[in-house]
């Protein structure tokens, strides 16, 4: 499979699936676990029915921390503690998030990966519905798997 095989492939073909997904009213405490616990750099924010909400990355929750934190004082500790105990997610999640559909295909989400500054993409039906997610790295997984001749 050659390079424009791969820019032509759906996001369907391949963005993950199998989502950690928050939603708004989430403390941010219960967030900043799953990102300790998990190898993940960003969660989508979804409603009660899982329309999209926004985005929760990593850096987000880390931010916040460190300005909490600055010089591991018990001062600090005690603030970042409040902060993540007193805050929603709803209170950091970015909402205004491009998004792709499934039947985008890649060399969409490539374009808009080069041209900003973020490394996923949430991807939502016509309803809005989150039914996926597409990352850099997933790219690069389909990107430099070795695949079988046809």
């Amino acid at each position: 499979m050659d390079t424009q095989d791969l820019l032509n492939l759906t996001v369907k073909e391949v963005m993950t699936t199998d989502l950690i997904v928050l939603q708004p009213d989430t403390i941010l405490k219960e967030a900043n676990v799953i990102f300790e616990r998990e190898l993940i750099h960003h969660i989508p924010v979804v409603d009660e029915n899982g329309r999209f909400e926004g985005m929760v990355s990593k850096s987000d929750i880390l931010l916040l921390k460190d300005w909490g934190t600055r010089f591991n004082l018990p001062d600090s500790e005690r603030k970042t503690t409040f902060l993540l105990t007193t805050n929603l997610v709803k209170d950091i999640m970015i909402t205004n998030v491009m998004k792709v559909s499934p039947d985008d295909n890649c060399r969409k989400c490539m374009q808009i990966f080069k041209e900003n500054y973020f490394h996923a993409l949430p991807v939502v039906d016509q309803n809005g519905i989150l039914v996926g997610l597409v990352t850099t790295y997933d790219l690069l997984v389909v990107a430099y798997t070795e695949r079988p001749m046809l």
